[in-house]
């Protein structure tokens, strides 16, 4: 059995389940109140209710993250080779080709440098237009890892502004992680291998991670040379390739 078709058997299975609680919740509440006529009636239909509520969520989790799956399935099928640069980068130069790509630096210490950008979505959504928000991250050091805590909680903390104090409506995340690595084996291409790709009915979150290497010199990242799971993964690449350009 193929990938693609364990994951539609396992969809399916999850839909089966999920209407299979949904009818089983309409049976109960319709004995309830047909059959029990005291006001204890109204308290196990309210708790059926809360119960049908979280296994709704749970599911909706799960198949979430089996599409999630079946994303990185596909861009890892269809990876583009590694891109070649004319010149060596450093990482003032990332910065300075970051900067010209319209971003701004919003925070940095000793581990990385993280700049953002926030655009109002006019291309890709033409109602009820919120904003994506652009992340490039250069790691400072080659030893550390792509992900860094730091720079998760000042991505949730500004989208969290973005739907209180700033009122921006942020619910597109496109993270650029960048890093100069010293050589490319399996523990670095495994890293950078270590992509998001999550889409929901209100959210996309698109995480890419670049090693540049001296070395050859070229820029090394996981990618899908035609396949798009959304209009949103076009941007994210565009912007990239931007990037490493003006980075020459």
């Amino acid at each position: 059995m193929d990938y693609n078709k364990k994951i539609k058997n396992k969809f399916h299975t999850l839909l089966f389940f999920y209407i299979l609680i949904i009818l089983s919740f309409i049976f109960v509440t319709a004995v309830v109140y047909i059959y029990i006529s005291s006001e204890w009636k109204y308290i196990i239909i309210f708790f059926n209710l809360i119960v049908l509520v979280y296994l709704s969520y749970v599911f909706k989790k799960r198949i979430y993250a089996l599409i999630h799956r079946n994303y990185i399935k596909k861009i890892k099928e269809d990876v583009i080779d590694p891109i070649e640069l004319k010149a060596k980068i450093s990482n003032q130069d990332l910065e300075r080709a970051i900067i010209k790509n319209e971003y701004k630096e919003y925070f940095s210490n000793s581990k990385i440098k993280l700049f953002i950008k926030i655009k109002k979505d006019e291309k890709i959504r033409k109602v009820f237009k919120h904003y994506i928000l652009y992340v490039a991250i250069i790691i400072l050091n080659p030893k550390l890892e792509y992900y860094q805590r730091k720079a998760d909680e000042i991505i949730n903390d500004i989208q969290y502004k973005s739907q209180t104090r700033d009122k921006k409506r942020i619910d597109r995340i496109l993270i650029t992680q960048y890093k100069k690595i010293n050589q490319f084996d399996d523990e670095e291409r495994k890293s950078i291998n270590e992509i998001i790709f999550i889409k929901t009915d209100k959210h996309l979150v698109s995480t890419i991670n670049v090693g540049i290497l001296e070395s050859p010199q070229i820029a090394l990242m996981l990618v899908a040379k035609k396949y798009r799971p959304s209009l949103y993964y076009d941007l994210h690449i565009e912007d990239i390739d931007q990037i490493l350009k003006k980075s020459i």
